[in-house]
């Protein structure tokens, strides 16, 4: 049988790590000092097609420590690829062999997620659609048959996005998350909501509305499509909202 060595790391340094500044001589860079209230103001820049020497001794005396914000326009990646060494009796027992990338980056620069709702009211009642449209960033597509801008069923006094029963298609123009449908329907009550990933699926279920209005949640994310099937030509899209997602934009396109 083998022998088995378990190596493990049972503390790591107290202080914390330093971190190097230096800036390159030949390539000045900006210094900008200010003072509030009806302190001076002392801006010095540094062309650096034209530098300027400037020398200067000040005091300066403060109550407590100046807070310094230093903001990271790139990643900084600090490459790890190193050995330690473990030696018994000056004889080499085991090695641990670390890899990998430490990466700093800017922090909470993502754009503020929002609650985003598509209705319908803009249509003209009564148009019907044979090809793709395109409904507040949505596009919206029959998945064989046509799509009808009805203003029939609830809620009333809205218009609503009627489908056949071979269903409709709708395509976000980014990733998305969280996604609620509000549905009416007065045929067969079975109506099968799918979720994409692009070509993969994330969610598939059946939601029975009868007569009346309904609603369909997707707390999924990640979501690029939806489809909706069934209803028999009486059913439609009351409004699709969605959460906007803090993943970057980029939709690979799924099924047709």
């Amino acid at each position: 049988m083998a022998e088995e060595n378990d190596v493990k790391i049972i503390s790591w340094p107290k202080d914390p790590a330093a971190l190097e500044h230096s800036f390159n001589s030949e390539k000045p860079a900006p210094v900008l000092l200010s003072f509030t209230d009806t302190s001076a103001h002392v801006s010095v820049t540094s062309d650096p097609k034209q530098p300027v020497q400037v020398d200067m001794d000040m005091n300066l005396t403060v109550k407590e420590p100046i807070p310094v914000c230093i903001k990271l326009c790139e990643p900084i990646c600090a490459k790890s690829d190193y050995t330690i060494g473990i030696n018994i009796f000056d004889n080499p027992f085991a090695s641990i062999h670390i890899q990998g990338i430490t990466k700093l980056h800017n922090c909470n620069e993502e754009p503020p997620r929002e609650r985003v709702c598509a209705g319908f009211d803009q249509l003209k009642a009564g148009s019907v659609f044979t090809t793709p449209i395109t409904v507040d960033r949505l596009r919206f597509s029959p998945l064989g048959g046509e799509l009808r801008a009805a203003t029939f069923g609830e809620p009333a006094g809205k218009t609503k996005l009627g489908f056949d029963r071979q269903g409709v298609r709708i395509d976000f123009p980014t990733i998305v998350d969280d996604v609620d449908l509000t549905l009416n329907n007065y045929a067969s009550p079975d109506l099968e909501i799918t979720a994409y990933a692009g070509a993969a699926v994330l969610s598939q279920f059946t939601v029975s509305i009868t007569n009346s209005v309904g609603s369909a949640s997707i707390p999924r994310s990640g979501i690029t499509a939806v489809t909706v099937v069934g209803g028999n030509n009486e059913a439609g899209i009351v409004e699709v909202c969605y959460l906007t997602s803090s993943k970057p934009s980029v939709v690979t396109e799924g099924p047709q």
